[in-house]
C-alpha cells in the first residue's frame, strides 16, 4: 500500500469498527434462553445453525428480497422450525435478542485510536446494515463524528459486493479510487470488490483489530501532510 497518496478511508462498521460478534453472543444467549428445552444441541451448536440462519437470509436482504426487519423475523421461523409464525408474534420472540445486541454494542479493539489517528483524512462508512440501525450504533458508540458520510443498502441501491455501493460513496467525495483505502473484514464484500476497483485495502481479521489499526495509524501518520 502506497500510504503517501491515501486521501480517504471506506470503513467497513460490522466486526471492523463495532464489535458484532460480541453483541450477537450476548443477544442470542438472552434470546435462547427460553427456547433451549426445545432442542437436544448444546448452546455452541445452537449458535452455529443461528450463524448459519443468519447469513441465509442476510443475503436475502442484501438481494433486496427482505426488508431488515423481515430477515430478522424469517431467521427467526427458520431457526425455531416455525415458519408460519405471524408478524407480530416474531417480533415479540426477537425482542429479547434486539434488546440484549443493544446493551452490548461496543467498539472492537484499537478503533477508537485508530479512529482519533486519521483525523485528517476523509472517512466514509460503507456498510451493508440498515441505514436506522448502522446510524444509531455510530451514535451510542459516539463516533458519528469522524464520518464525512454513512453509505448502506439503501443509500446505493446495492449491496456489497455489488461495486455501485463503492461507486456510490466515492462519488459524494469526487475521490479517485487509487486514493482511497478500504478496511473490513469480509475478503468478499469489502477487499476483493475494492480492489478490483483500484483502491488499496486491508483485511482486518477476527482478533487482530488492534495490531491490524496500529499499524495502519503508524503508517497513514507517517504520510500526514
Amino acid at each position: 500500500m502506497n500510504a503517501s497518496g491515501i486521501k480517504a478511508l471506506l470503513l467497513d462498521l460490522d466486526d471492523t469498527l463495532f464489535d458484532d460478534s460480541h453483541a450477537t453472543h450476548q443477544a442470542f444467549s438472552a434470546f435462547i434462553g427460553p427456547h433451549a428445552a426445545r432442542f437436544a444441541e448444546s448452546e455452541p451448536e445452537l449458535f452455529r445453525r443461528w450463524r448459519a440462519c443468519v447469513d441465509r437470509h442476510w443475503r436475502r436482504f442484501e438481494a433486496g428480497e427482505l426488508t431488515i426487519e423481515q430477515q430478522r423475523h424469517e431467521r427467526l421461523r427458520d431457526f425455531l422450525g416455525l415458519p408460519h409464525i405471524a408478524e407480530d408474534v416474531a417480533a415479540r420472540l426477537f425482542q429479547p435478542y434486539m434488546d440484549a445486541y443493544r446493551r452490548h454494542r461496543r467498539l472492537t479493539p484499537g478503533a477508537a485510536d485508530f479512529l482519533d489517528a486519521t483525523r485528517h483524512l476523509i472517512r466514509i462508512i460503507v456498510s451493508n446494515g440498515g441505514a436506522e440501525q448502522q446510524q444509531a450504533k455510530l451514535a451510542h458508540l459516539g463516533i458519528a463524528h469522524h464520518f464525512r458520510h454513512v453509505v448502506t443498502v439503501e443509500d446505493a441501491g446495492a449491496a456489497k459486493p455489488d461495486p455501485r455501493i463503492f461507486r456510490h460513496a466515492l462519488a459524494l467525495e469526487s475521490l479517485a479510487p487509487e486514493h482511497c483505502l478500504m478496511v473490513g473484514d469480509d475478503l468478499e464484500r469489502d477487499i476483493e470488490p475494492a480492489r478490483r476497483l483500484g483502491m488499496a485495502a486491508c483485511h482486518v481479521s477476527h482478533d487482530r483489530h488492534a495490531a491490524v489499526f496500529q499499524q495502519l495509524s503508524e503508517q497513514l501518520h507517517t504520510h500526514e501532510h
